[in-house]
């Protein structure tokens, strides 16, 4: 059995391939693909690995004694560094180069080891600022029950944190309602995870 194949090389002409000859061909050509493909993925994997890292970032506050209070009242943390240039550098990019930052995670913790839980809570919301740039809001948590322990993980927003990071320096604003008598001062740890994709120098 053959295969007809038709050529035009000025005039026509028709010749002749064998029929299994052509489909081992076709195989081939497949098989190629198919090894072409399996070839990319890793690479785009890759990739992504390098354009999207995460930047982690810890501070401290003291929340203080004092009574109860269903109206809101404000915590400062401290500037936090960045160190954002020396991260780019390490993962190929620079801040020139980000294309988003987003919030990831936030997680509080009760830094004394005196068994005091976040029970004295109701709610609190935590906002971002830097120079130049407006407030905002990245994370918040209503109706805390009094079950909780230690560490508390808030839900975060998915704003645009791109201007805010690549600045030198931020700060948090805690704003918090209670609905227990806080006897001691309570120092708690900031735990922040952002999600950075960036493009790659050179690429």
């Amino acid at each position: 059995m053959y295969l007809r194949i038709r050529e035009k090389l000025g005039d026509t002409n028709q010749n002749k391939i064998p029929l299994y000859l052509f489909k081992s061909l076709r195989m081939k050509t497949a098989l190629y693909f198919l090894i072409g493909i399996l070839l990319v993925i890793p690479s785009c994997k890759k990739l992504a690995e390098l354009t999207q890292f995460n930047l982690n970032y810890n501070t401290e506050t003291t929340i203080h004694a004092g009574p109860a209070s269903n109206l809101p009242f404000d915590v400062f943390t401290p500037e936090i560094t960045t160190a954002s240039e020396t991260e780019y550098e390490g993962r190929k990019t620079n801040k020139n180069l980000i294309q988003s930052i987003v919030i990831r995670n936030l997680v509080l913790k009760i830094k004394e080891d005196s068994g005091r839980t976040f029970d004295f809570l109701n709610s609190i919301k935590i906002y971002i600022s830097t120079n130049g740039k407006p407030e905002l809001l990245i994370a918040s948590k209503d109706a805390i029950p009094d079950t909780i322990g230690n560490e508390l993980t808030l839900d975060c927003t998915t704003e645009e944190l791109k201007d805010y990071l690549i600045q030198d320096k931020y700060k948090l604003r805690l704003e918090v309602k209670t609905d227990k008598i806080l006897n001691q001062d309570i120092t708690i740890l900031i735990q922040s995870i952002f999600r950075v994709d960036a493009k790659i120098l050179g690429l």
